[in-house]
């Protein structure tokens, strides 16, 4: 089965994926960068110093001012696009499946672009990554990269962004991520924007996650600690345990307001249609 449908791949073909961070990527793209370049779109003025290029002396203000001035120009460029998929156990299933549809538009969209995409998978390290691409021609073999992940071991998203190769310039780091980390992401979200990313976390949340089909005496088993529980399940008990994964999960959002990142709550019961032209673009990253 293909990762995303031809119905929705035209759909994307169609959208833009926004930062609030101006690119300082490293080739020509439709991103405005933070330097200043000889494109074609005018961007201020300063005051002529010898060794400037007399082509953009504008004689216009010189005949105004009596002064030389140099016109600069907005540089576009293109900016890396960092997709960071969980793959620890506790995503195994539908969690990671999600990830990987949600996290492959988002790429088709990015390259429609012309931004460049990097793929990468974190459990206990970073296990996989694959360097940035770029280009519409691009999305084949990048949505083979993101199919090629798998679930295993346990969560430590720290180091895995250690070891995340360092991109030229600034770009968009996209997480999709359960969040199940004993530590929180807090550290993980600084790393990332202390590279001078612009961060988005999508907190991939199932249904079972929420209130699983449970009932009885029990012995529940850690899916990547292997560490036992035994304990009696009734109806009493899973809506406290709804309560309880429903605050968590507001309390990763505000971690993530914190931190200065945006934050999208996924239940994967949502189609992913819907999350791209709904909440998305009411958040401002799809456009």
């Amino acid at each position: 089965m293909a990762l995303l449908s031809p119905e929705l791949l035209a759909t994307l073909a169609r959208l833009g994926l926004k930062s609030a961070v101006r690119a300082t990527g490293r080739s020509g793209g439709v991103h405005r960068s933070r330097r200043r370049g000889v494109s074609q779109e005018f961007a201020d003025h300063r005051p002529y110093v010898p060794g400037d290029d007399i082509r953009f002396l504008d004689w216009h203000v010189y005949g105004r001012l009596d002064a030389l001035w140099v016109k600069r120009f907005e540089e576009h460029e293109d900016r890396v696009v960092q997709l960071l998929i969980d793959t620890s156990a506790s995503m195994e299933g539908e969690k990671l499946a999600y990830a990987q549809q949600l996290s492959g538009a988002l790429a088709f969209v990015a390259l429609g672009a012309e931004d460049r995409v990097a793929v990468g998978a974190i459990a206990e390290r970073l296990v996989a990554y694959h360097a940035p691409r770029r280009g519409r021609a691009a999305a084949s073999s990048v949505f083979t990269s993101i199919e090629s992940v798998h679930p295993a071991g346990t969560t430590d998203l720290g180091k895995g962004i250690d070891a995340w190769p360092r991109q030229h310039g600034s770009g968009l780091a996209l997480l999709f991520s359960d969040l199940l980390y004993p530590e929180g992401p807090d550290l993980a979200l600084r790393r990332l924007l202390s590279r001078g990313n612009e961060v988005h976390v999508f907190h991939l949340i199932a249904p079972s996650d929420l209130r699983p089909a449970l009932s009885g005496d029990m012995v529940l088993v850690d899916s990547e600690t292997g560490e036992e529980l035994a304990a009696t399940v009734d109806e009493g008990v899973l809506d406290a345990y709804e309560a309880t994964v429903r605050a968590w999960a507001d309390e990763m959002a505000q971690t993530c307001a914190r931190n200065g990142c945006g934050y999208t709550r996924v239940l994967t019961s949502t189609p992913v249609r819907e999350v791209l032209l709904g909440d998305l673009r009411r958040s401002g990253l799809i456009t």
